[in-house]
């Protein structure tokens, strides 16, 4: 379990913990006793569509508009 976040470098050597693809950003949820958990591009902006989905966040589209822009 980690408990501290990734270096720049470190995440690239990490597999995305959802598809196994490599690394390109991180996360920690208090539900996995807030390790972090390395994300692929793709598993990242899916990531962010549902939470903000879930918090029904009004500017959804937009956000994620810019955000794949940025992500990519």
């Amino acid at each position: 379990m980690r408990t501290k976040p990734y270096t720049e470098i470190g995440i690239r050597r990490v597999p995305c913990t959802r598809c196994g693809e490599k690394s390109t950003a991180q996360w920690n949820i208090c539900a996995i006793g807030k390790s972090y958990q390395g994300l692929c591009n793709s598993c990242d902006i899916d990531l962010n569509a549902l939470v903000l989905d879930f918090i029904k966040h009004p500017k959804k589209e937009v956000l994620m508009k810019h955000y794949k822009g940025a992500a990519t």
